[in-house]
């Protein structure tokens, strides 16, 4: 995909920043249970059978943390936006894979998306926010310099 011009219009840096301050909206909003209630997302994680078992600890553990440095690194640090943007486009990769899986294999289990008390269950309107997520990730990311 071909980057914006090195002399980015308006319309790209609105773009950019909107993007960024969505981005890291939902990473914050998506982070924060997590991190209040780890045993719980930790059980959302073990739900997706996706992991072996010695791994689903410490991804319930870190991986809030990641979406927290992720979203400042969106907002405040615009030196480190572009590899923030490929993180946060690996990690809605990962997270639409999975559900993706579920969905596929018929599986009624809570999404985790936003903490382990995430009432919704994996499933079609997950993989659909997903996706308008990563076509997000997609446009900041042609916009950044």
């Amino acid at each position: 995909m071909n980057r914006a011009p090195d002399n980015p219009s308006l319309l790209w840096i609105v773009i950019e920043w909107l993007s960024c301050i969505v981005l890291a909206g939902v990473l914050i909003a998506a982070a924060l249970p997590k991190i209040s209630n780890p045993d719980k997302f930790a059980l959302a994680v073990y739900q997706y059978q996706l992991l072996p078992t010695l791994f689903v600890n410490p991804i319930a553990i870190y991986l809030p943390w990641l979406e927290v440095s992720c979203a400042a690194a969106l907002v405040v640090l615009p030196s480190a936006r572009r590899g923030a943007l490929l993180l946060v486009a690996g990690m809605l990769l990962a997270f639409t894979l999975a559900i993706a899986w579920v969905v596929i294999r018929g599986q009624a289990i809570p999404c985790g998306c936003f903490g382990g008390d995430d009432s919704s269950a994996a499933g079609w309107w997950s993989l659909a926010r997903n996706c308008g997520l990563l076509v997000l990730t997609a446009l900041a990311l042609r916009a950044t310099r």
